[in-house]
């Protein structure tokens, strides 16, 4: 991406000499300075987090935002993907809007609606970097769902339908 784009650089395990205890320690520092020491803010309203069940002193949704249910059988792994991009998740709440003015390679950020069960899901994507958010609509705040990068090209082109059908609808 630009040098000028809002998305924050990587955090790679290498730059914990590989050590995963060290590692998460800092990502989730980092999750828990975006997420409960302070809030980010979407359409006018705080975005929270889910907090239970607490595992390992740690937050539920913080599994959700740097794991994945790799064999379908609610074993969460941690995702490197997921991890090395935690800043990402506050910095696409906070640039949802953007327009793709300051950046020139890439077409703006994607941003959507899908119903789920009861309630409306707000999908936020970045094509150029596979990467998405997912916010679920409540009352009086936003509860963040989940963020992942998308690895393969069959899911990234199925979120573009989504967004396509959204727009089409709008």
């Amino acid at each position: 991406m630009n040098e000028k784009c809002w998305i924050p650089e990587i955090i790679p395990l290498e730059s914990y000499d590989g050590n995963w205890q060290k590692y998460e320690d800092a990502i989730y520092c980092i999750f828990k300075n975006d997420f409960i020491t302070s809030t980010p803010q979407f359409n006018g309203k705080k975005v929270q987090i889910k907090k239970y069940p607490i595992e390992n002193e740690k937050e539920n949704a913080f599994f959700h935002v740097t794991c994945a249910d790799f064999n379908k059988n609610n074993e969460r792994l941690p995702d490197m993907r997921r991890c090395e991009r935690i800043r990402w998740i506050r910095a696409f709440i906070e640039n949802y809007n953007c327009d793709n003015s300051k950046c020139t390679d890439c077409n703006g950020v994607k941003i959507w609606q899908e119903p789920y069960k009861s309630r409306t899901r707000i999908h936020i994507l970045l094509e150029e970097e596979r990467y998405l958010v997912i916010l679920e609509d409540r009352k009086t705040y936003y509860l963040l769902i989940t963020a992942y990068y998308l690895d393969y090209d069959h899911s990234l082109e199925k979120q573009l339908k989504n967004y396509e059908k959204y727009k089409k609808s709008a």
